[in-house]
C-alpha cells in the first residue's frame, strides 16, 4: 500500500498530524483530488449497483442568482443572452461567483495557520500551497481542474436534520447560530437504518435554503447580506466531529448551509454528557488539512422530498465540477440518482 492510501486510511487518533494530512507529491494529480482518491472504480461501481434502482433523478443545484444578497461583498450574479446573425441564434455570457449559490469548495479556497518564529502570521492551504502560488495565473496546483477529470461520484447519503428536528420540537432559525450536534446525526443515521461505507458523500439538510426561499422578505435578504459577521446554522465545531467525519472514510461532505459548519465559530460547545469542549475551525481541517471537498448552499429540498417518499436515504451521486486550471470552487452540477 502506498504511504498516501496507506495515510487515507489510517485512524483519525492515529494520525501525525490532523491538521496536515498532506501525503501525496507535491503539483501531483493525487495531491489535486484530496480526499477524493476514496473514490476508487470499484467503489463507485458498487455504488451505482446499489444505489440506481428506479432512475428518479434529483437536481441538487440551486437558483444561480441566489444568493440575491450575499456577505463579503459577493456580488450578484449576470446573465447575458447575446443576439447573433440578427437574431438567428443566441449565445449567452454568465458572469458569477461560484460562491454565491450551490458550490464545492476548492482545496484552494481555504487556508490554515501554519505559524513559524519568523512569521506567526503564516497561513497554508493544501500541500503546504502559499497564497502567493495561487495568485500566480500560471500555476493551477491543487486546482479545481483535478476534481473535474473524473468528477465526484459516488454513493451519496442524506441526513435531513431540518426534519428531524421538527419531528422532536426543536425550533431554531436556519440563519442563527444554532449548532447540529454529532449525537443529533448519529441518531438520525440509526433511525433511518443508515450503515456508512468508506466513500460515502455525506449531505446534511439544514434548512438555509428553504427558509431563504419562503420565509424571508426581500428587506431580511438585503439586511443579512449586509451583516459583517453573518449567522447561520450549521455542524458543531468540534474534534468529536471531525473524528467522526475523518474516521466513517466520508470522500466529500455537503450540505444547504452557507458555511456547513455554524457560523460564527463558536468557543465551546456542550457534549451529551455535559462537559464543554473546545470549538474549532472546520473549513481549516477538511479543506486545507485533509484536501475533502465540502459543499454549500446545495437545494436539498425535493431531495428531502424523494427520500422520504421512497423510504430511502441512500443515492447515487453525479456531479461535474468545472475544468478550470487552477480554480478555487465551482457550482456542483450535481444529481442524485434513485
Amino acid at each position: 500500500m502506498t504511504e498516501f492510501n496507506s495515510l487515507s486510511m489510517t485512524p483519525f487518533d492515529s494520525l501525525p498530524d490532523k491538521k496536515r494530512v498532506w501525503p501525496a507529491a507535491p503539483n501531483s494529480h493525487e495531491e489535486g483530488l484530496g480526499r477524493l482518491s476514496l473514490l476508487t472504480p470499484e467503489i463507485v461501481a458498487s455504488a451505482a449497483q446499489s444505489c440506481i434502482k428506479t432512475g428518479v433523478r434529483v437536481s441538487l443545484n440551486w437558483d444561480m442568482r441566489k444568493l440575491e444578497s450575499a456577505n463579503f461583498n459577493r456580488a450578484p450574479s449576470q446573465h447575458h443572452i447575446i443576439s447573433l446573425l440578427n437574431g438567428t441564434a443566441f449565445d449567452d455570457v454568465y458572469i458569477f461567483n461560484p460562491q454565491q449559490s450551490s458550490q464545492w469548495d476548492g482545496l484552494r479556497h481555504y487556508s490554515a495557520p501554519f505559524p513559524t518564529p519568523q512569521d506567526p502570521s503564516r497561513r497554508l492551504f493544501y500541500g503546504g500551497v502559499t497564497a502567493a502560488e495561487i495568485s500566480d495565473r500560471s500555476n493551477h496546483r491543487i486546482g479545481m481542474q483535478h476534481w473535474a477529470k473524473e468528477g465526484i461520484c459516488g454513493r451519496g447519503v442524506l441526513l435531513d436534520y431540518a426534519a428531524w428536528a421538527e419531528r422532536n420540537g426543536v425550533k431554531y432559525s436556519a440563519f442563527s447560530n444554532h449548532a447540529v450536534p454529532l449525537r443529533a446525526l448519529k441518531q438520525i443515521a440509526d433511525e433511518a437504518g443508515i450503515v456508512f461505507a468508506r466513500g460515502d458523500i455525506l449531505f446534511v439538510r439544514i434548512g438555509v435554503t428553504n427558509e431563504w426561499d419562503t420565509h424571508m422578505s426581500p428587506a431580511d435578504k438585503l439586511a443579512y447580506g449586509r451583516q459583517s459577521r453573518p449567522q447561520h446554522a450549521g455542524v458543531e465545531g468540534t474534534e468529536e466531529m471531525l473524528r467522526w467525519i475523518w474516521d466513517e472514510g466520508f470522500a466529500a461532505v455537503a450540505g444547504d448551509s452557507i458555511s456547513f459548519e455554524v457560523r460564527p465559530q463558536q468557543d465551546s460547545y456542550e457534549t451529551e454528557d455535559g462537559r464543554e469542549v473546545p470549538g474549532l475551525g472546520m473549513h481549516e481541517y477538511l479543506i486545507a488539512g485533509w484536501g475533502l471537498p465540502v459543499g454549500e448552499l446545495f437545494d436539498l429540498e425535493e431531495l428531502s422530498k424523494t427520500c422520504q417518499r421512497l423510504g430511502r436515504w441512500e443515492f447515487f451521486v453525479s456531479s461535474a465540477p468545472l475544468n478550470m486550471p487552477g480554480g478555487v470552487s465551482s457550482p456542483p452540477n450535481c444529481l442524485a440518482i434513485f
